[in-house]
Parts: C-alpha cells; structure tokens; sequence
C-alpha cells in the first residue's frame, strides 16, 4: 500500500543505532515513506511529572509517545544513500563488540573487550557465575546482554584463567574464583 508508512523510532543507545543502521538497507525501496524519530537528548517528562532524557523507549511513558510522534522526520536521501555504508563497515571491522559515542556515531571494540571489567569481579571465593554477570551489568560504564558476558566466562574458563567448580553452561550452574 503506497499510502502507509514506516516509522523507525531509535533512542540514544548502541542497540537502536546500530539497528537503525542494519535496517535502513531493508528500507531503500520506501524511500519518502520512511520516517525516523531519533530520541538523542530529546526531553521527556515521567510520571512524577519530572523531566527526564530516556536511554531506551521502555523508559517513555505512553502518553509522552503521541508527543513525540509529533518530532519525527523523513529520512532523508543522503541519508539513505550514506548510512547503510556505515552498517556495512561496522561489519567489515570483524570486531564484536558496538559502543556509542554520541549522536549516530558508534565505534567497534574487539570481542574481548569487556573482560578486563568482568575479571574484577571475580575474587578468590566461589561466585556463581550470575552473580559475577549481574554484579558486572549493575556496577560497570559499558553494558551488555547477560549471555554475551557468559560466553566470555566461558572463553576465559576454557584459557584456564579461573578455578571453576560445577556444569559450565547456565551461569546458574558453575561456580568460579581466582585460581588459588
């Protein structure tokens, strides 16, 4: 139907941007149709009447959608021409982990780089390995996905980096420490 429309709505994190860029390819062919609401530093007010700037549309109260629905735009020609080049080298790069900088702008980090972070959170007494994981996703700057944070536990248990005790393979079901 030539008459809808597509919106993309994408707030200021790593997730939404780099979809954003993943998906404008996908997008080509609606070119005219397509908008985009990019929340970067776009105020929003919570329930207790407080004004707030969101990291992630879960945050938005529902009333504040209709709001915003009001500041979207078109995506733009040179925009559909520049950015899914950019999703493209992304991949090219070969390195698994995204970060933001700011705005649209996101840069790679090789595979292993949370796991400097993740190392001071294993001590010299058994820990299941859920609690390194969580400790890790509530003290650490950079955040990601549980089951990303456990494949590098594995990574380094199977280097031989850590004493472990138990079934590796849920993070509810090994323990891990410094080795002794």
């Amino acid at each position: 139907n030539e008459d809808e429309t597509i919106w993309i709505w994408a707030a200021q994190n790593k997730h939404d941007v780099s979809g954003y860029y993943w998906l404008l390819k996908y997008m080509q062919e609606f070119q005219g149709r397509v908008s985009i609401l990019y929340m970067n530093n776009l105020p929003f007010i919570n329930e207790k009447g407080n004004i707030f700037y969101p990291n992630w549309l879960s945050e938005i109260p529902a009333k504040e959608f209709l709001k915003a629905k009001k500041l979207a735009r078109e995506i733009t020609l040179s925009e559909f021409e520049v950015d899914p080049d950019e999703w493209t080298k992304i991949c090219n790069e070969d390195k698994g982990v995204r970060l933001l900088e700011g705005g649209k702008k996101l840069v790679n980090e090789d595979y292993h780089f949370y796991d400097a972070e993740l190392k001071k959170f294993i001590t010299a007494d058994w820990q299941k390995g859920s609690k390194i994981i969580n400790q890790f996703l509530s003290k650490a700057k950079h955040t990601t996905g549980d089951a990303y944070l456990l494949w590098r536990l594995k990574v380094m248990i199977a280097q031989d980096m850590f004493d472990v005790q138990g079934k590796v393979e849920n993070m509810k079901e090994f323990e891990i420490k410094t080795k002794a």
